[in-house]
């Protein structure tokens, strides 16, 4: 097992955010992390990611215990991130965006950094654009030297955070077949979060739901997609 939730909870004052959330994503495997707005998807990516610190609960990944771990070193532990709203240095090349994650990720190798992140950005057909400041790129080009980034950093487990999010037909064909190409070519684990559910009803193995705070379910696609909870939770009624 890769990583590991077990009875998680996080508290924002008298809010209970997050409520004994358990689960876990294994090794090569893409988990999709579903629900309402609300739900508190984005709080387990900060928990985990070290941002927030849980209130209870065990996070492990590969066995060692996460709570208490700065974000960086999370990350050369072997977890990284995209975010909701794109966080490109917007000053910054292309390359020079993605060389942050080769040398400050897992590797830390500055020597082959350059090499490692040019392969990243021709791996994601972004070689032409590397000397581009990353300000005048189109939207879908910011999130995949955003992935591209995360990919240079050498993670075992990848946390996406709606990446489709504001992305024509085209270019979220595109984006998905990038995320399918982490795990098949790279071996790269993922969690997912997103809302267009064709998406992650296509390519994830399983599928996490959360609902105000808790999970409401989890399962294989097809087992999520003809739950009764589920559907009330998204439809705001029961389901025939």
């Amino acid at each position: 097992m890769l990583l590991e939730l077990t009875n998680v909870n996080k508290f924002f004052g008298g809010l209970h955010v997050l409520s004994d959330i358990s689960f876990y994503v294994d090794e090569k495997e893409i988990v999709g992390l579903i629900g309402p707005n609300g739900a508190g998807k984005t709080t387990i990516f900060n928990v985990i990611t070290g941002i927030y610190r849980p209130n209870a609960g065990s996070i492990q990944f590969r066995g060692q215990d996460l709570i208490g771990l700065k974000p960086y070193r999370i990350c050369r532990n072997g977890i990284v991130r995209t975010f909701q709203l794109v966080r490109n240095f917007q000053t910054m090349t292309v390359l020079e965006n993605v060389l942050v994650g080769s040398i400050y990720g897992k590797g830390g190798e500055k020597k082959r950094a350059r090499d490692e992140a040019l392969a990243c950005l021709e791996i994601l057909d972004l070689l032409e654009l590397k000397d581009t400041v990353s300000a005048h790129l189109t939207y879908s080009d910011r999130r995949l030297v955003e992935i591209a980034r995360a990919i240079a950093a050498k993670p075992g487990l990848a946390l996406l955070d709606e990446p489709l999010a504001g992305l024509n037909p085209t270019e979220t064909e595109k984006i998905m077949g990038v995320i399918k190409d982490i795990r098949e070519r790279h071996g790269i684990s993922i969690l997912w979060i997103e809302h267009k559910m064709d998406a992650i009803f296509n390519i994830c193995d399983r599928i996490v739901v959360l609902d105000y705070g808790k999970k409401l379910a989890e399962g294989g696609p097809k087992e999520i997609a003809t739950d009764k909870n589920v559907i009330e939770a998204y439809l705001g009624e029961p389901s025939a």
